[in-house]
């Protein structure tokens, strides 16, 4: 500035050309002073913007006036999956018993929404938490009954259209428009049926452009038409005496089990598109609330109307509803309500679900409901659902434990009493070694044998004593009345054609064979039965028809005590181990050996000593 006026002359500024020379230096320095200040309150101000964006996701809380109310409100970003209901839902505010006030002033914080049902991630809305007169006194949010809501079942006789409200319309004047020009009896029935049509709507004086409101068409007999009671519902048939609890609490309990949500306390709300919303006691119309976003209304006593179901229909695609018979008992009941949950796939009774894997399992069920799809390293999930009845058994829980490490949950209802057994530590299990030589002791010792080790035999003798040939049993003892020698090392082929000769009884064992073969080779040169074909085992049952059919490999033989025992290459997970030890058996457990397998070291009562026969000729 100072620079552009010691060029310019006055003439050019007149304003400036009239003030008197001593005030000049006056107003530049006014001037400088005003412009620096204008400055850092521009600066200021910047900062107080940037200050609003780097604040804009913190939940704020403050207080606005509506109409003639103070509210406490919060302000809220949408996230991925929420809706206005599920938000007025986790505040705790459907449950105030002033959901059509809460809904008016909802609407007139958050103008903006063209429709409230229809939000999405990212927009910011505008929650009003409290809500209390001007005149004073807090609005009444627990006390009082609720407003109550028209059937609409029961105006089957009166004719209605949507209306879209207008720039300045007010509910008084559109009703004047409709009935005349005095305001009379017509006038205010009128105005009361359209207030009961439109619940949300608390003061009819406060309604916004583009709010859909449902108006009777105008006549005298429509205006003057009473509007009738609910029909009380038909009373539900008694359940016969002896009958198992509730159906309604057998429902939930099952449903929980599955790890569904299931909802029988309070109220629901459910607005319309159309405008309004219908309520529905949750004792009587329970809703199964799904993870995929289904709500799956049940009517427990066959009392929502159809036409109710299918308002509910158009108005929210996540709804449904099924209906249930006064004679319906559980299993009907559960068939109805799972088939209507759009579970991936429901498998039916005569259906099976296989594992398969080391341990291959066959499953059967009242219901085996798949709950998710299966896809990229992700483990299919399943739930099978057992009602029991006359003959049923239900899974031991070892079984089951070892199933949901798997991802099948088996849920038997009622849940069957465990067995003390069920409840013990986990069963010794018994170890092969890391060693043939280990292994053939424990083999030799489960069967009960006697045997020596390091026995030295003396294969060859020559008259006059001056050539000796001996050699050294891993394993000496008798079978089938006969000397036998189980040897750990390829035993020449000639010295073994030799002994058989000579009547001795040969186990020739290869370095490196694998301990399944030690196995079945040393029970078979034994002289031991031992069944090396899969084993079928059976756990729980409906009726006649087992419930889980598991297959395990591996071979099994008789102990001593005549005990079964199976030994298999698996490393057994407890809880199979436990299942196994409630039939009985025992097991033991294979390992590959060490590269380093050496023999047998002396023990006491088996230390190495030479044979008791006489030398061979």
């Amino acid at each position: 500035v100072s620079v552009k006026t010691a060029r310019q002359p006055l003439e050019e500024f007149p304003m400036i050309s009239r003030i008197p020379a001593w005030l000049f230096p006056v107003f530049c320095a006014f001037f400088l002073l005003y412009g620096a200040g204008s400055a850092t309150a521009r600066e200021q101000e910047k900062t107080y913007d940037i200050s609003l964006v780097k604040t804009a996701k913190i939940e704020k809380k403050d207080i606005r006036q509506v109409g003639d109310k103070k509210v406490l409100t919060q302000t809220l970003t949408i996230r991925k999956g929420e809706w206005v209901w599920k938000i007025l839902r986790e505040k705790g505010l459907l449950q105030k018993g002033n959901l059509p006030q809460l809904l008016s002033v909802l609407k007139r914080l958050n103008k903006s929404f063209q429709n409230l049902n229809l939000v999405h991630p990212g927009e910011r809305i505008i929650i009003p938490l409290k809500i209390v007169p001007i005149s004073g006194g807090a609005v009444r949010e627990a006390a009082g009954a609720p407003e109550k809501v028209v059937s609409l079942d029961s105006l089957k006789g009166v004719r209605l259209e949507n209306y879209s409200v207008q720039p300045g319309d007010s509910l008084t004047r559109v009703v004047k428009g409709r009935c005349g020009t005095a305001p009379g009896r017509s006038y205010r029935e009128y105005l009361e049926l359209v207030k009961r049509l439109n619940p949300s709507i608390v003061n009819p004086d406060l309604i916004y452009p583009g709010q859909v409101i449902r108006l009777p068409i105008y006549s005298p007999e429509v205006v003057r038409k009473s509007i009738p009671a609910p029909p009380a519902p038909s009373p539900r048939k008694k359940a016969p005496a002896g009958k198992a609890p509730p159906i309604a609490g057998d429902i939930g309990k099952i449903l929980t089990a599955m790890g569904e949500k299931w909802i029988d306390s309070g109220k629901h709300f459910i607005p319309l598109k159309s405008g309004g919303q219908i309520d529905l006691e949750a004792a009587s119309f329970p809703i199964v609330s799904r993870k995929n976003g289904l709500n799956l209304i049940v009517d427990l006593n066959g009392e929502l109307p159809r036409k109710m179901e299918r308002l509910i229909a158009s108005s929210w695609g996540n709804y449904r509803v099924v209906h249930l018979a006064a004679d319906d008992d559980l299993r009907s009941a559960l068939d109805r309500i799972i088939r209507m949950c759009d579970f991936p796939r429901v498998f039916g009774r005569a259906e099976s679900l296989e594992l398969e894997g080391d341990i291959s399992f066959r499953i059967t069920g009242d219901w085996i409901i798949e709950q998710r799809e299966p896809g990229p390293n992700v483990r299919p999930a399943f739930v099978v659902l057992n009602l029991a009845g006359a003959g049923s058994r239900p899974a031991p829980r070892s079984i089951r434990d070892y199933l949901k490490r798997l991802g099948v949950a088996i849920i038997d209802y009622p849940p069957g009493k465990e067995s003390d057994a069920e409840n013990a530590g986990t069963p010794e299990v018994l170890s092969g070694g890391k060693t043939a030589t280990s292994l053939v002791r424990s083999l030799l010792r489960l069967t009960g044998r006697s045997f020596s080790t390091r026995v030295k035999i003396p294969v060859y003798q020559s008259r006059k004593a001056d050539l000796r040939l001996m050699i050294i049993a891993d394993f000496f003892l008798k079978v089938a009345g006969e000397d036998a020698i189980i040897s750990l090392g390829n035993l020449d082929p000639e010295i073994t054609s030799f002994l058989k000769e000579h009547r001795f009884r040969v186990l020739s064992l290869a370095p490196g064979e694998e301990p399944q073969a030690v196995v079945r080779r040393t029970l078979a040169f034994i002289g031991q039965p031992c069944d090396s074909n899969p084993h079928v085992f059976k756990a729980g049952a409906r009726g006649d028809t087992p419930v889980i059919t598991l297959t395990l490999p591996g071979d099994v033989f008789q102990d001593r005590d005549d005990r079964p025992v199976l030994a298999t290459r698996l490393a057994l997970p407890d809880e199979m181990v436990r299942f196994l030890s409630l039939r009985n058996f025992r097991v033991m457990m294979l390992v590959p050996f060490s590269a380093a397998a050496s023999g047998p070291s002396p023990e006491a009562g088996d230390a190495g000593r030479d044979a008791s026969r006489s030398p061979l000729p």
